[in-house]
């Protein structure tokens, strides 16, 4: 299965039989060769996305995961599907009144990422994103202690979840301290936060291996830690 075509036919199916103002895709799969996952941003035309146009939207998912069996869509990124597939679809439903937000720092920092993302393509429509996102140092605080206690409750499971959790933490924590830097990729994290905070904030020992996903248990304590520093630095 060429997952480019089946996405190249969602768009086409999705933007001739829904009220679409743009199609967006965004993260990994807009700059790499070799990917499963992709991501999009639906920007309805109304104010708010009607219950009408959810329903027509999922008979349209559900068509496709019918013919297509290595695929499976998502709302939302939350990937807690029964079904299992190799590729996967994400769909972020917005109507015009979502991006004006002012007050939810984990949406603001997403529409930033999103709005500033030089990467993004746009399958369909027009970018809708035509205003700047602003993130104080509370819209940061705020976001990044909910993503703390989220990760603490999961280290009381097994290993797996607790170590899978203490990477999308610490990678977390380094986007956002990064947010207003303009740092967006990955790769990239590390060495800039070094350039960026120097010695205000320390990094974990084994902030290399971490990055890759290769965590051990010593590791825990160095990410709280980590965690509490930059915390601590943005209520400064």
């Amino acid at each position: 299965m060429d997952i480019k075509k089946v996405l190249n036919e969602f768009v086409k199916e999705c933007s001739n039989k829904l009220d679409l103002l743009s199609i967006i895709q965004f993260g990994s799969s807009t700059h790499s060769e070799d990917f499963h996952d992709i991501d999009l941003v639906f920007m309805f035309k109304e104010d708010i996305v009607p219950t009408k146009t959810i329903f027509d939207l999922i008979e349209i998912i559900k068509n496709f995961e019918k013919e297509y069996s290595e695929i499976v869509f998502d709302f939302g990124g939350v990937s807690d599907r029964k079904r299992v597939a190799k590729n996967s679809i994400t769909v972020i439903p917005l109507g015009k009144k979502d991006i004006n937000v002012i007050h939810n720092p984990h949406d603001i920092f997403f529409y930033k990422n999103l709005n500033e993302d030089k990467k993004k393509i746009i399958l369909f429509g027009k970018d809708p994103f035509d205003r700047k996102f602003n993130l104080t140092n509370q819209h940061l605080f705020e976001m990044l202690t909910v993503e703390l206690n989220h990760s603490l409750r999961k280290s009381l499971d097994d290993d797996k979840t607790k170590f899978d959790s203490l990477y999308f933490l610490f990678k977390t924590f380094l986007r956002a301290m990064l947010i207003n830097e303009g740092t967006f990729q990955k790769k990239e994290l590390l060495e800039e936060f070094k350039n960026n905070f120097k010695d205000k904030i320390k990094l974990p020992k084994n902030s290399k291996d971490i990055i890759k996903k290769k965590i051990i248990t010593e590791d825990f304590g160095d990410i709280l830690k980590f965690s509490e520093d930059c915390l601590r630095y943005l209520i400064k």
